[in-house]
This record gives C-alpha cells, sequence and structure tokens, in this order.
C-alpha cells in the first residue's frame, strides 16, 4: 500500500462506512437505548451494537488508515426511516437534516477523507428536495437508500410505484443509488438470536429486494439506472440461477395467472448484474468475493467494509480483495477504479494519494490544503465548502 519514499499510498476508495458522530450518540442516550455510564462496548433490547469506533472517530480514523483507506463514502440510507421515527421522532427531511449536519462536522474535522451521499426514503417523494440540495450544493456522491420499509405484512419493497420517483430521478441526473439493508431487516423476529438480524436477516432483506427489483422490470423501464446492493448483493450470486428458471418458466401456460406475480423483466436476471446492479465486497469472505466478481465482473465490484458498526476488518476484507485478485490491475479496479468512474471522485489516473493526517486546527487545516498537490479533495464539491470558515459550511448544508 505504501510506497517506498513512504509520501504516497494507493487509494481504497471504501463505500459503505457508517460513521456518526456526538450529536447521534447523543440522541441515542436520550431514547434509554445507550448508557453513557458504562464503557464501550454495549449493547440493549433493540440489540443496538453500539461501539467505540462508531461514535470516537478521532479512535476510528487511525484504524481506517492503518488498513489502508484514503476515501469513504457516508452512508446512513438503511438509518433514514429508523433514525427519523424512533430516535428523532419526526419527519423524514428532519432525519435527512440531521445526517447532513452530522456529515458538516465529520467533514470539516476530516478534510479529504469523506465524501457524503444524499440519504434518501425511497417511498417517499417529498424528500426529493433535500436529494437535490446535498447532490447539487452538499456534494453528494450517490443517493443512499434502504432495501426495505416498514414491518411484517406491510413491508414494502423497492419494487414499490412509491419508489419510481427515485429511479428517474437517479437514472436522469446518471446518479448512483447506494441501497443498504435496513435496521430491522425481514424475518428479524426470528433473528434475534446470535446476532443473527445482522449475519443473515440483512444480506436476506437485500436479497428479497434485489430479486423484486429485476422481476418486477424496475430496470428494463430504467435501462442506465445504476445501483450499488451492499454485503456481495447479499445471496444474489446463489439464487440467481434459481430466478433464471423461474424467469423462464414464469406462469407460462397457465390460465389467468395471478395479477401482480408473473415476472416481467425483458432479459434473463444474469444480465443485469453485467449493466445494472454493482455490489460491494463486505462479508469476510473471499468465497462470496470471487462469487460477486464472477456474476458482476471485476469492473461492477467495489470495495465496503462496513467499518465502524462493524468495529474490525478493513484488513482482512483487503486480504479477501488481494487473495481472488493476484493481478494488481484487477485490483485496482475493486480498489478504486470503479468508485471513481460512477462516483465521479476525480481520482489521478495513477491512483496515488498524499497520505491523510490526523485532524488539526481549522487554521491549519487551510495552510495545509492550500500547500498540498492536489488529490481527492480537490476535485470535490464538498471539499471547496469545507475551506470557508466551519459557520458558512453548517449555512450551505444545513438549510438543505
Amino acid at each position: 500500500m505504501t510506497l517506498p519514499n513512504k509520501t504516497e499510498r494507493r487509494a481504497i476508495v471504501d463505500t459503505h462506512r457508517h460513521p456518526w458522530g456526538k450529536k447521534m450518540q447523543s440522541k441515542i442516550e436520550e431514547r434509554g437505548l445507550l448508557d453513557p455510564k458504562q464503557g464501550f462496548p454495549q449493547t440493549n433490547a433493540l440489540d443496538l451494537m453500539a461501539y467505540r469506533e462508531v461514535f470516537d472517530l478521532d479512535y476510528a480514523m487511525p484504524i481506517q488508515r492503518e488498513g489502508g483507506v484514503t476515501l469513504s463514502l457516508m452512508t446512513n440510507g438503511g438509518e433514514v426511516e429508523w433514525l427519523a421515527r424512533d430516535l428523532l421522532q419526526g419527519s423524514t427531511v428532519e432525519g435527512l437534516k440531521f445526517f447532513n449536519d452530522e456529515y458538516v462536522d465529520i467533514m470539516s474535522r476530516y478534510p479529504g477523507e469523506f465524501v457524503p451521499t444524499a440519504n434518501a426514503h425511497a417511498l417517499e417523494e417529498a424528500c426529493r428536495p433535500v436529494v437535490e440540495g446535498m447532490i447539487r450544493q452538499g456534494g453528494a456522491r450517490a443517493i443512499a437508500v434502504a432495501s426495505s420499509y416498514g414491518d411484517g405484512a406491510n413491508r414494502v419493497f423497492l419494487d414499490s410505484p412509491k419508489a419510481e420517483w427515485l429511479w428517474e430521478f437517479a437514472e436522469a441526473n446518471d446518479i448512483v443509488v447506494h441501497i443498504h439493508p435496513p435496521m430491522q431487516s425481514i424475518g428479524h423476529e426470528s433473528l434475534m438470536q446470535y446476532r443473527l438480524n445482522e449475519a443473515v436477516g440483512r444480506p436476506f432483506d437485500s436479497t428479497v429486494n434485489g430479486a423484486r427489483m429485476i422481476a418486477s422490470g424496475v430496470f428494463d423501464r430504467h435501462p442506465k439506472l445504476q445501483v450499488l446492493i451492499v454485503h456481495m448483493g447479499g445471496g444474489l450470486a446463489s439464487i440467481v440461477g434459481r430466478l433464471e428458471f423461474n424467469w423462464r418458466l414464469n406462469y407460462n401456460g397457465i390460465k389467468n395467472p395471478p395479477a401482480g406475480k408473473p415476472y416481467t423483466n425483458k432479459r434473463s436476471p444474469f444480465d443485469y448484474f453485467k449493466t445494472n446492479i454493482l455490489v460491494d465486497t463486505m462479508g469476510f469472505n473471499a468465497i462470496g468475493v470471487r462469487a460477486a466478481i464472477e456474476l458482476c465482473g471485476v469492473d461492477r465490484v467495489v470495495f465496503g467494509s462496513d467499518f465502524g458498526p462493524v468495529p474490525y476488518g478493513i484488513k482482512e476484507q483487503v486480504q479477501s480483495v488481494e487473495e481472488v485478485l493476484p493481478n494488481l490491475a484487477d485490483r485496482e479496479w475493486v480498489f478504486w477504479k470503479t468508485s471513481n468512474r460512477i462516483f465521479r471522485l476525480g481520482l489521478s489516473d495513477t491512483g496515488f494519494i498524499t497520505p491523510a493526517v490526523p485532524p488539526v486546527t481549522l487554521d491549519a487545516r487551510r495552510r495545509r490544503t492550500a500547500n498540498q498537490a492536489p488529490a481527492i479533495a480537490s476535485n470535490l464539491a464538498v471539499a471547496e465548502i469545507i475551506h470557508q470558515d466551519e459557520n458558512d459550511v453548517r449555512s450551505v448544508l444545513c438549510q438543505i
């Protein structure tokens, strides 16, 4: 990762990062989900795991850098409904603004190391103005949403007509939709032992949603749409063959097939992984990384760590990619080239950047930034905002 002169290192873009700040910790404490008198880690009746790496970024950032990550995409789309409804007990727009404010703080503390997403509720078009503002003024490089909303018989996935505004907007603006499972996944009521809501439920939620998006014809209606499904795409690599034979059999020969149940996709389910669906590498499993690459292609798999809520494993996941891809040119697609292209990050063609340094004062940051050679941050609109006074930064994004 580090060159012999130790002045530069090869870029690794982490597309799956959930940093929380002190504001989030305070809200969680207010709701009785975190005891400030106890140390980390701790959990509660909802099985919400709290680690120091989530809330204490000064502690987490050296770990992130040591793992080799040079730039992280901040994504909280899977948490929007939970944050607004349960923590803030307010509207979705209030939840989005809360995350925007958190992003301001994080980017001002660690300039050039984080890029924001425009979090959204996929089924609520009312949040569209906030999404547009984050993309056009806030430097957001993707739209982050949950793979499902609601619970039980009322759970709704992204094949819902209510999500059409999102696909139309994303396709028209050539921006990737980052899809992450919600806090409580489909079937969570049976998965609260052994942390199976995390290990099984969330990837399962992504699997069901991905299958429904394919079968409902979302990608046929929006052929240029690009979505990133985290956790290696859930279990899609292992079940796509079953989608294939179901699609071919469909309800052919059955008189009066049940309304809404036949497949409507026009192409083989396999095809969409080559044209519309990307996945990340998060899963601590070289077998899974290999399957993802075989399914999607090396240029449609991106590095993702889930660091913070998962308080270790960056190095291990880097090693999984290196194990599967001994060729350096192939690794670069996964580590940064594809992310650079789809998120328009502005990384140089070489993929080498100046190493990040620990946080310093705002004046020192300005002096340092002025003297640095252009790298990642100089190509991001959000970095230009960060170079203003902190009050100016807050006034820009917190109004979005």
